[in-house]
């Protein structure tokens, strides 16, 4: 039997607020306009982010409980493309490996973003080499000593870490900036967690946990220094 849109449209805008009923609306043209384009993935993550994209409703919104609703309508356009909203499985996803360092940097389209994360995976490499080399020649020694009683009046010293500005240029602090954007995490079709980890529309690894936080700190610090 054909899915019909509209009928189920004005049956999950029922009762509704206007609000409700036009971001409804809104989705359901921006379905329109990807169904007719013959894609096919329906995967919320994708709907997310293309309505979000369109000025209408993102992920977070459509994935929340309450809003069954979003959901139904997605789930009608998914039928009517005779697929589902699970994302499509490909060759790679199937072997659910994790994707090399220079297979992650080539899903980068822009050219001084990709230079700026290729001297990021460089840096980590070298600092886990370095890492490793001191793992193996580390000797563990314990000191079982009583700790020492440090006299009370002893003034607690106050050490400063220094400006940034002389390490990095002012291009590379516009990059990093640009890189802690949410413009650059959208425009990538990434997403963020709250640990900090970067990660790609099948839900893959693109950057470790912590890398994000981090560099929007050190962009904070940069820019206190201004």
């Amino acid at each position: 039997m054909e899915v019909n849109i509209e009928v189920i449209l004005e049956d999950l805008k029922e009762g509704k607020t206007n609000k409700t009923q036009q971001s409804l609306d809104r989705l359901n043209e921006t379905l329109r306009a990807y169904y007719e384009r013959g894609e096919r993935d329906f995967s919320i993550t994708t709907i997310g982010r293309l309505s979000s994209q369109d000025g209408g409703i993102g992920y977070e919104s459509i994935r929340a409980t309450a809003n069954k609703h979003y959901r139904d309508l997605v789930e009608a356009w998914a039928a009517k493309a005779n697929t589902t909203t699970k994302k499509p499985v490909s060759r790679q996803s199937r072997s659910r490996r994790v994707p090399q360092d220079n297979q992650l940097l080539e899903r980068i389209t822009d050219p001084a973003l990709r230079v700026l994360f290729g001297q990021i995976i460089a840096e980590r490499n070298r600092y886990r080499t370095q890492l490793n080399i001191l793992k193996n020649q580390a000797e563990i020694v314990i000191d079982k000593r009583p700790v020492r009683q440090f006299e009370a009046t002893a003034e607690p010293s106050v050490e400063f870490l220094p400006s940034l500005k002389g390490v990095v240029s002012d291009n590379e602090i516009k990059a990093l900036r640009f890189a802690a954007s949410d413009e650059c995490i959208e425009r990538q079709g990434w997403m963020v967690t709250q640990a900090g980890q970067v990660k790609d529309q099948l839900g893959e690894e693109v950057l470790p946990r912590g890398f994000m936080t981090g560099l929007r700190k050190l962009v904070r610090e940069v820019e206190a220094d201004d």
